[in-house]
């Protein structure tokens, strides 16, 4: 895995969120190995739960991503899978304290894995944090 691009996702911004989605989509489409791994603020905006997800923060470009309905950060991580070798994965620990399984969550994930495991399974990448 030497070669791939590794996101830690993290915060429940948006924009970030949103910013992550268009990296995994672009390095994908080049035939980059892509590994993400969702945990803390960002895990609740992957829940199947709308009402869950609406509690991302907005900023104002954020708010205007959204206003003029373009694809949103999942509809853009969903065609990043489509397109190349992107995995993502959720947080374990976070899952646990909000009782959360992976049927809780978007079916863009591909497994729930503990910070250890995907820090072990990505060494050597580059890694990034949103």
């Amino acid at each position: 895995m030497g070669n791939s691009l590794n996101l830690m996702l993290l915060s429940g911004d948006y924009a970030k969120l949103h910013a992550a989605a268009m990296v995994s989509l672009v390095a994908g489409s080049l035939d980059q190995r892509v590994n993400i791994f969702v945990s803390m603020e960002a895990l609740p905006g992957f829940h199947q739960d709308p009402q869950i997800r609406s509690t991302m923060v907005k900023g104002p470009i954020a708010q205007a991503i959204v206003d003029t309905a373009q694809p949103d950060y999942l509809a853009l991580f969903s065609q990043a899978k489509d397109l190349g070798d992107v995995r993502l994965y959720a947080c374990s620990l976070v899952a646990d304290i909000k009782k959360w399984n992976l049927t809780d969550l978007s079916e863009l994930f591909d497994d729930m894995i503990g910070i250890t495991g995907f820090l072990g399974m990505v060494e050597g990448g580059t890694s990034l944090t949103f």
